[in-house]
């Protein structure tokens, strides 16, 4: 002892090498994550339109936004013009220009009149995917797209004139997420488009490590509960405080994960409420543990106080009889 505090036990091999591991494998995590990371997130186009001499309106697809939860994708659409069969000379179409966008939501349509320039469109697209799987969940959609010159009549209505051959090209992708799209490769009058949505790899690298260590603290509460429940360690306020304080940093700790879900996704089922669950039969045992001590150091106490009364010395100098 030295002034009141206790001397640090002295490094020991075992301390270099735990301390060595904790190190490499804190490494390895960070150059993962740093190498894949991708701030407006990864993208992968299979097919799309390539050089070519024929004419049609060309289709530049980017997402803008995935929701999850809704299984709802934003997609920024940008069009364009391939030769001078449909645009003039001053970028403006010559014809009534009709966009249609067949989704599982139904039918969207995008009409540009004849003298204006084509211009930009935001789409929502219905995916299929679920979110309770996360961070492995994959959300895909499909969407199909038409184009065609269409002629407004006196009365209102509507009728088409000719198909227009269209292309499709696709880029950009969401941050945290990974987008592929399978593209057709040339002009065609219907055009079919997949898009497929899945966490990029430092999302589940935080996801997975998140996870890993609120496992390993309610694994540590629940085995120094029972080491306190059979006596084997004392039971200290300190430790009273930790495992309470556990019960509260467990859901906080939670709200840490990447785009975290809802409540209720297999990640819970399967793994954090058993987390909580562990740090609550801790806080619980450590509390039993301790009454439990405290009333056999009553007991101790009691029993030497009346060894040392029965040692007293009795009135006639003599001590007390046993």
């Amino acid at each position: 002892m030295t002034g009141g505090l206790t001397e640090p036990l002295p490094q020991t091999r075992r301390g270099w090498i735990g301390l060595v591991i904790t190190g490499i494998l804190f490494a390895i995590a960070f150059f993962l994550v740093v190498r894949f990371y991708d701030a407006e997130g990864g993208s992968s186009v299979q097919g799309g339109l390539g050089e070519s001499a024929e004419s049609g309106i060309i289709l530049s697809i980017e997402p803008d936004s995935i929701d999850p939860n809704t299984n709802v994708s934003e997609l920024h659409l940008s069009f364009g013009a391939e030769g001078s069969e449909y645009v003039g000379t001053d970028g403006r179409l010559l014809d009534n220009l009709r966009i249609t966008i067949a989704t599982t939501d139904g039918l969207d349509e995008i009409k540009f009149p004849a003298g204006t320039v084509l211009s930009e469109h935001v789409v929502d697209v219905r995916l299929d995917g679920e979110e309770a799987t996360y961070p492995f969940d994959t959300h895909a959609g499909y969407a199909l797209f038409m184009a065609d010159t269409y002629e407004r009549k006196s009365d209102g209505s509507i009728t088409s004139n000719a198909a227009v051959p269209i292309g499709i090209q696709a880029g950009g992708g969401v941050n945290g997420w990974n987008t592929a799209f399978t593209l057709p490769t040339d002009f065609a009058e219907n055009q079919a488009v997949s898009v497929e949505f899945t966490r990029a790899f430092s999302t589940k690298i935080f996801a997975i490590l998140i996870i890993v260590i609120a496992g390993i603290l309610a694994l540590l509460s629940l085995t120094t509960a029972a080491l306190v429940w059979a006596d084997r360690r004392p039971a200290e306020a300190a430790l009273l405080g930790w495992t309470g304080a556990l019960l509260f940093a467990l859901p906080l700790l939670r709200t840490y994960l990447p785009n975290a879900p809802p409540f209720g996704a297999s990640i819970d089922m399967y793994a954090y409420l058993w987390f909580i669950l562990a740090a609550g039969a801790a806080a619980i045992m450590v509390v039993l543990g301790w009454n439990h001590q405290r009333f056999h150091e009553r007991q101790q106490a009691e029993r030497e106080r009346a060894a040392s009364s029965a040692l007293e010395p009795s009135r006639d100098g003599g001590p007390h009889a046993s």
